[in-house]
C-alpha cells in the first residue's frame, strides 16, 4: 500500500468502530513499517487512553473552593452583574445571637487586622459566620457554615446564596456538603447577603458585620429583590 491512512481511520480503529477486514488490512500497514502511520496510531491511541481516565479525574475539593472565592472576587471588583439564579421575593432579616466583638467600635478601617466572628440565626437555621481583612486593602473574606437545629442528624441540603448591591445582583454560589461558604468583598454601600432558606429568604446586611452588636436588631424587610 502506498497511501497513508488517515486520520479519522486510525481514530475510528483505536474506538474499535472498524471492520475485521479493515483492522486487519490496517495492522498489516503498521506491520510493514510505515512510519508515519506509526506515529499517527501511537498519537491518537494515547489521546483515547485519556480520554476514558480524564471523565474520572475531580479536581481537589479545596481548589475549587478557591477558584469559586476568586471569581466572586472578580466579579465584585470589576461590578460585573452575573445572571440570576433564581428570583428573590420578601426577606427576613436574620437575628443575631453571637457577637465575639460584644463591645466593637462602629465601622473599622481597611488593612486593620479586623477579625471577628457571629452567629445568626433565621427560622430554623444557624448561620456561622467568620470575617477577616483579606490581603487586598479594604477587601475582607467571609467564611460561614449553615446548620438546621430541627435536623442536626442529616446533612443539609445546598443552600443557594446571592451578593447583591442594591438590585443588582454580584455574584451568587451554593454551599457545599458541609453547609460551608465563603466569599470577598470590599466596603462598598449597600451589599446584602441572600440566603434561600426552606422558611423563607433571609437578609443579611454585609455593614452589620461591622457594626456593634446592641444595634443589629431582628426586623423584617419588604424590599421586592426579582
Amino acid at each position: 500500500m502506498t497511501e497513508h491512512f488517515s486520520s479519522p481511520q486510525w481514530v475510528d480503529l483505536v474506538r474499535g468502530l472498524l471492520s475485521e477486514d479493515m483492522k486487519t488490512e490496517m495492522d498489516q500497514h503498521l506491520r510493514a513499517g510505515c512510519g508515519e502511520c506509526r506515529e499517527a496510531f501511537a498519537a491518537w491511541s494515547g489521546f483515547a487512553t485519556f480520554a476514558e481516565t480524564e471523565t474520572g479525574f475531580e479536581p481537589p475539593r479545596e481548589a475549587v473552593r478557591v477558584a469559586k472565592t476568586y471569581l466572586a472576587q472578580q466579579h465584585v471588583r470589576e461590578g460585573r452583574q452575573v445572571t440570576r439564579h433564581r428570583s428573590w421575593g420578601p426577606s427576613m432579616l436574620a437575628t443575631l445571637v453571637f457577637d465575639s466583638l460584644q463591645t466593637s467600635p462602629a465601622g473599622v478601617r481597611a488593612g486593620s487586622g479586623y477579625s471577628r466572628h457571629l452567629l445568626f440565626s433565621a427560622h430554623s437555621m444557624a448561620i456561622d459566620l467568620h470575617i477577616e481583612t483579606a490581603s487586598k486593602a479594604g477587601w475582607f473574606l467571609l467564611a460561614g457554615q449553615i446548620a438546621d437545629s430541627s435536623r442536626p442528624d442529616q446533612l443539609p441540603r445546598p443552600i443557594v446564596m446571592s451578593l447583591v448591591q442594591g438590585d443588582t445582583e454580584i455574584s451568587t454560589f451554593t454551599t457545599n456538603e458541609f453547609g460551608e461558604f465563603q466569599c470577598t468583598f470590599d466596603r462598598r454601600n449597600d451589599l446584602t447577603l441572600l440566603f434561600a432558606l426552606e422558611g423563607g429568604d433571609v437578609a443579611l446586611p454585609l455593614d452589620a458585620l461591622f457594626t456593634p452588636s446592641s444595634s443589629v436588631k431582628s426586623s423584617s424587610t419588604d424590599s421586592q429583590r426579582s
